[in-house]
C-alpha cells in the first residue's frame, strides 16, 4: 500500500517552487500517495493523476480572522483521509494545519521550519508571533529546519527542544536541480541574455531575484549600487516583481524605473539564464530560512553577496563562494559591490568555487533521497 503524504501551504508558488520536485520523486522512487492543499491553483489542477491529488483550501496571507473556518475545513479533510504525514510550511497554513491534524488524530505531523517569520520584529509583534510559531512547534511530532543557523536560533529561544528538530543532510528545502542550473549551458545563456539586453562583456552585472520589496533588502541594495566608485562598470539586475511596492521607498522606485544601469525584469521562468547573465548575485534579505536563490545562482558559477543573518549565511562560505554583509548597513554592501567591481577575476574565481561546493552540497536528487528516507522513518516508527 502506498505511503500517504499531505503538503500544506498557503499559495500555490509555493508548492511549485519548492515541493514538486520532491513529491514526483516521492511517488516515482518511494511508493508515496501525495496531496497538496493551498489556495486554488488552475496548474495544481491540471497536473493532478491517480497518485497526485489536489485540494483547494482558501486562505489568507498572515493570520486572518478566516482562520476557524480554514482549521474546520483541513480537519475534516484530515479526519477523512488518515494521511500518514501532514507536513506544512509557511506561516498561516502552518498554524492552522498543525492544529487541524493533532485534533484529527494524525500521528505524523512534520513542520517544516523554512525561517523565524518573527527574528527582526520588536516588542508586542515578535511576542505574538513567537506565541503562534511555539502552537506550530508543540503540535508537531517532527520539526524539519531548512538551515542549521535557523535551528541554532530556534533551540535557543526556546522554541523547541533540541531532540525534536534536525537538518537533513545540509539544508535547503529543495536544494539546485543541477540538469536545470547546468554549468555547461553557462556562457550560451550568459551571452543571450547580454546580448538581448545591451550589456556588454567588459560591465560587471550584480544581480537580484525575488519578491521586489522592502524586507528582501532592496532599498539597501540600491541604495549602495548608485552610490559605488566607478559606476559606469556596472549593471544591476532586479529579477521580479514588485510585492508590497509601498514598502519601497518611492525614490528607490524611481532610480530602478528610469537608471539607464539598473535593469528590471519582470517575473521569468527563465532564472538559470539571468543567473547566468550575472557575475555577482546579491541577496540582502533582512530574514531567511535558508535562500534557495543563492544556491541556485551558485550552481551556475555566481558567487553571492548575502546578509549576514541566520539561514542566510548559511548559503555561501565566506569568502570562497560569496562575501558575506552586513544587514540593512548601505556602506557594508557598497564596500562588498566594490570588491568585485575593483577586481572582475574575483567573481570568477568564487563563482568556481561556488560550483564544486553547491554540486557536493545541495544536489537537489541527493537531498531527496534523504528527505524520502526521513519520512519513511517516521512512518515506521508511527506504525512500530
Amino acid at each position: 500500500m502506498r505511503k500517504r503524504i499531505c503538503f500544506v501551504t498557503t499559495v500555490p508558488i509555493t508548492i511549485k517552487a519548492f515541493l514538486l520536485g520532491l513529491a514526483n520523486h516521492l511517488i516515482d522512487k518511494y511508493d508515496y500517495d501525495v496531496t497538496f492543499i493551498c489556495n486554488d491553483d488552475e496548474y495544481l489542477r491540471s497536473i493532478t493523476n491517480e497518485n497526485l491529488h489536489f485540494v483547494p483550501v482558501k486562505m489568507k496571507r498572515g493570520i486572518g480572522f478566516d482562520g476557524i473556518g480554514v482549521i474546520c475545513k483541513l480537519f475534516n479533510i484530515f479526519k477523512a483521509e488518515k494521511f500518514d504525514i501532514v507536513q506544512y510550511a509557511t506561516p498561516n497554513a502552518s498554524l492552522y494545519a498543525s492544529i487541524a491534524a493533532r485534533m484529527a488524530g494524525i500521528k505524523e505531523r512534520l513542520y517544516c521550519q523554512w525561517g523565524v517569520r518573527y527574528i527582526d520584529f520588536k516588542g508586542i509583534i515578535r511576542v505574538a508571533y513567537r506565541q503562534l510559531v511555539k502552537i506550530m512547534c508543540n503540535n508537531a511530532t517532527a520539526i524539519e529546519v531548512e538551515s542549521y543557523s535557523i535551528l541554532k536560533f530556534s533551540v535557543e529561544d526556546g522554541l523547541y527542544k533540541p531532540e525534536k528538530a534536525q537538518v537533513i543532510w545540509n539544508g535547503s528545502a529543495s536544494g539546485v536541480d543541477l540538469k536545470k542550473f547546468d554549468i555547461k549551458k553557462r556562457e550560451s545563456w550568459r551571452n543571450e541574455i547580454r546580448t538581448e539586453l545591451g550589456i556588454p562583456e567588459d560591465k560587471i552585472v550584480f544581480g537580484y531575484a525575488g519578491r521586489i520589496t522592502r524586507d528582501k533588502g532592496i532599498n539597501e541594495l540600491v541604495d549602495a549600487f548608485v552610490s559605488v566608485n566607478n559606476p559606469e562598470k556596472a549593471v544591476l539586475f532586479l529579477v521580479g516583481d514588485y510585492d508590497n511596492a509601498g514598502t519601497i521607498r518611492p525614490d528607490v522606485i524611481e532610480k530602478i524605473e528610469n537608471s539607464a544601469n539598473i535593469k528590471h525584469i519582470p517575473f521569468t521562468n527563465k532564472l538559470e539564464r539571468y543567473y547566468a547573465a550575472m557575475d555577482v548575485f546579491c541577496s540582502l534579505s533582512y530574514r531567511e530560512g535558508f535562500g534557495l536563490v543563492v544556491i541556485e545562482a551558485g550552481g551556475i558559477g555566481t558567487p553571492g553577496i548575502v546578509s549576514n543573518v541566520p539561514g542566510q549565511f548559511d548559503t555561501i562560505k565566506d569568502g570562497i563562494t560569496g562575501i558575506l554583509a552586513e544587514v540593512r548597513n548601505i556602506e557594508s554592501i557598497r564596500t562588498c559591490l566594490e570588491t568585485f567591481i575593483s577586481d572582475p577575476n574575483k567573481a570568477k574565481e568564487m563563482g568556481a568555487n561556488a560550483v564544486s561546493y553547491i554540486a557536493e552540497n545541495y544536489d537537489s536528487v541527493k537531498l531527496f533521497d534523504k528527505l524520502a528516507e526521513h519520512r519513511n522513518e517516521l512512518i515506521n516508527k508511527s506504525k512500530g
